[in-house]
């Protein structure tokens, strides 16, 4: 209940002896429930929109290569840019170990945003979940690459990010 409050939504429980309990949950029209894929990195969990996901493969470090002073990955003979997350939205990442272990496989998930696409380097995918969007802009300045936050069902706040943001800043 305290968190549907925050979300400035309510709820309204009515029962009747012998008939049952009708719970009623109402959110604002400003939340949306967005299909999306729960992914980790660095201990944090990140939820990207199913929409722009087009799959998800593993790569051997021979398959990552440097083209114009990036890294790409050859995956199923096209050349997709290989965008480490943790450095794309700043923030302090140590647990980088699948990239420079020359013997590892490194989780990409390929986003594709109007006919581009990148591989985002995760640790590890938790699976598909459908969150509601929260706005950050109330308490944060606009950040790129982030749409929002959601509290998914483990009870920890989850990134939401904005692919086309990302794709652009690539």
């Amino acid at each position: 209940k305290a968190k549907i409050e925050e979300l400035s939504g309510t709820v309204e429980i009515s029962s009747q002896q012998g008939r049952g309990t009708t719970i009623t949950i109402k959110l604002p029209l400003t939340l949306a429930i967005l299909p999306s894929l729960m992914v980790q990195i660095a201990g944090d969990t990140f939820a990207m929109p199913m929409e722009t996901v087009t799959e998800i493969v593993s790569v051997g470090r021979r398959q990552v290569r440097t083209l114009r002073g990036r890294p790409v990955a050859t995956v199923r003979g096209r050349v997709v840019s290989l965008v480490r997350l943790g450095e794309l939205l700043s923030f302090h990442y140590t647990g980088d170990s699948a990239m420079t272990d020359q013997t590892s496989e490194t989780t990409l998930v390929i986003v594709n945003d109007a006919g581009e696409e990148i591989g985002l380097a995760v640790d590890r995918v938790l699976g598909e979940e459908d969150v509601v969007i929260k706005s950050l802009a109330e308490n944060y300045e606009n950040l790129r690459g982030i749409a929002g936050a959601s509290i998914p069902g483990d009870g920890r706040v989850a990134l939401i990010l904005d692919i086309p943001a990302l794709i652009a800043g690539v």
